[in-house]
């Protein structure tokens, strides 16, 4: 029998599959860029989802909910007007990255009980020496409570959580897609008593960095 978390990853990997999400995400960013809208032409890639209009919805709501502007959000779903109607559905930004993000986004981790240098460099893809470079560090040592900063293609996306998946991974929603992120060993629980809550997620590939 499936675990939760197994059949998230199984179910992300069908619905990549299913709506080409690779293609849509090129699609979104060159109709943005040449549209001349806000994202520039160094978009590195804006991952996409598909939204569906509720009742009491506008153009305006939708597009403060996901990062993007009306203009933006009629030029990507061709819509000649501002009317929508419950139950359409539309093609919005669940996250975008750009090259100056990409390369110079910078994010601060606070240390847990329980955490070593090592595993955190190991869980940011990071290496010990980058990470003791980056905080200005002369030994492996760290405290709990201790700022570190981590760099590297930090990702910012709203969502909401659902629980712990598991001892050291927790699970998210957005919009209709589901995903998780790796948290230290033995705190994904500490989230279950915010399940349901809409938070800013900030992470690097798949480990979560913070939450605000």
């Amino acid at each position: 029998m499936q675990t939760r978390k197994e059949s998230i990853l199984n179910d992300k990997r069908k619905k990549i599959k299913a709506r080409g999400i690779t293609a849509a995400s090129t699609v979104f960013a060159a109709v943005i860029a040449t549209a001349g809208f806000s994202a520039s032409a160094n978009e590195a890639h804006a991952l996409t989802g598909s939204y569906i209009v509720k009742q009491g919805d506008t153009l305006y709501k939708i597009s403060r909910e996901h990062d993007m502007t009306v203009k933006e959000l009629k030029a990507v779903n061709l819509l000649k007007s501002d009317k929508i109607q419950p139950g359409q559905t539309l093609e919005v930004r669940i996250e975008r990255h750009t090259k100056e993000s990409f390369i110079n986004q910078k994010a601060v981790y606070t240390v847990v009980p329980g955490d070593t240098l090592w595993g955190i460099a190991k869980r940011y893809r990071m290496s010990v020496n980058e990470l003791k470079t980056l905080n200005k560090l002369k030994s492996d040592m760290v405290l709990i409570n201790q700022k570190l900063i981590i760099k590297g293609d930090i990702s910012i996306t709203k969502a909401i959580i659902t629980g712990a998946a598991d001892n050291f991974t927790v699970e998210f929603k957005n919009g209709g897609d589901y995903f998780i992120l790796k948290v230290p060993y033995g705190t994904a629980q500490s989230y279950q008593k915010m399940s349901g809550k809409e938070i800013l997620v900030v992470y690097k590939d798949d480990a979560l960095i913070n939450i605000q």
